[in-house]
């Protein structure tokens, strides 16, 4: 379930792969109205992500893909290029997290892809010189009181923090919100758990490690068991 009623301007597109061929699609946001398709397309099974990569990539993906599975890797960053609904080639960025059964096998992968097209166009950059970091900092965290962080991108370091500060445990997620935003914060996700949301988008203050205080946003997809549970949230934040 999905708010309808919710505008939703960011350019990051959220996404859950299921490991099989040509990535049948769990979720994705409402977004991917951008490049032209519509969410219960690939959600009903209709579309797989596979089908939008570009005939001229989509070899060095798959094999990226699965030197990637191969080598137990966590997460990885990709440039290619899609097509969308009107056949309109664009470069994207997807950065993603590779999800293991209790087999250790790859079972989904969680990521976000954003349009780089813009950049790519330019005459004096060639792909290379690219950069893979992403405006966003990208989240796992547990359906616990405070939000412990079960994985976090790199780019949390322009808050000043490290990933180590958050994946030991010392610190959840939920201590950074402004104290004045947390309930509000957690009235609404709990609302949306117990509606049957499968997705949220909140803006709010966080702190930096230097105690400064940054606005953002964040979109959230909420993973949930066999029971329809929340077992965990997959979420994306950037400042405003």
């Amino acid at each position: 379930m999905q708010d309808k009623n919710q505008e939703y301007e960011n350019p990051i597109i959220v996404f859950l792969w299921n490991a099989e061929k040509d990535w049948p699609v769990e979720f994705v946001s409402d977004n991917i109205q951008q490049f032209g398709y519509n969410a219960d397309d690939f959600i009903s099974g209709g579309k797989t992500y596979a089908q939008i990569i570009h005939p001229h990539d989509i070899d060095e993906v798959r094999e990226n893909i699965h030197r990637i599975c191969k080598k137990g890797i966590k997460e990885y960053t990709h440039r290619y290029r899609i097509l969308t609904a009107d056949d309109e080639e664009r470069w994207v960025l997807e950065k993603t997290l590779v999800e293991r059964d209790i087999e250790d096998e790859p079972c989904h992968f969680q990521g976000f892809v954003m349009d780089i097209t813009g950049q790519m166009d330019s005459e004096e950059m060639s792909v290379d010189m690219i950069s893979t970091k992403s405006p966003v900092v990208a989240f796992v965290w547990k359906v616990e009181k405070g939000w412990p962080v079960e994985y976090v991108s790199d780019e949390i370091e322009k808050y000043g923090y490290t990933t180590e500060e958050f994946l030991s445990g010392n610190l959840n997620y939920g201590d950074i919100i402004h104290k004045d935003d947390l309930k509000r914060v957690e009235d609404e996700l709990s609302r949306r758990c117990r509606e049957g949301y499968n997705d949220f988008y909140q803006e709010y203050r966080i702190y930096t490690k230097e105690g400064q205080i940054r606005k953002v946003a964040e979109r959230t997809l909420i993973i949930r068991d066999e029971n329809g549970n929340p077992s965990k949230y997959q979420g994306i934040i950037e400042d405003l």
